[in-house]
């Protein structure tokens, strides 16, 4: 009975962790550069919609430099002068235009349009505009 008890509540405190945000299952950084590199780069540049030839929306992912700019309106080496963009608001993914657009919050404009990314992927990106979308 007492080991019952005690899985219940290992149970308890570990679901209590996860949806407190403690103990993330994902371990990936929420760096811009590891966020370029394994799910801009290749879900949205190399599938020919945001290269430096067909930069639709104006967004071009084919550099990591060319990617960040197109998202923050910002340099990399400028990230105090940074202007608000709808794409990317530092801080706020819920405000940020490339999080509904990834979500699929209108099915025709979901991003990238041929298979859209995992919501793993999603909050990633999530994390890294809420710690405030710097350039590393």
């Amino acid at each position: 009975m007492k080991s019952t008890l005690r899985s219940h509540a290992l149970l308890f405190v570990t679901g209590a962790m996860m949806v407190a945000g403690c103990g993330r299952d994902d371990d990936r950084p929420p760096t811009f550069t590891y966020v370029y590199e394994t799910i801009l780069a290749p879900s949205c540049a190399t599938i020919g919609c945001h290269n430096s030839f067909t930069q639709t929306a104006a967004l071009q992912f084919n550099t990591k430099v060319g990617a960040y700019s197109s998202l923050t309106g910002t340099a990399c080496d400028d990230e105090d002068q940074q202007e608000p963009r709808n794409f990317v608001m530092a801080g706020r993914p819920d405000s940020s235009q490339l999080i509904h657009l990834l979500r699929g919050d209108d099915a025709a404009r979901r991003m990238p349009p041929d298979r859209g990314l995992s919501s793993v992927d999603i909050a990633l990106i999530e994390d890294w505009i809420l710690e405030g979308a710097r350039c590393d």
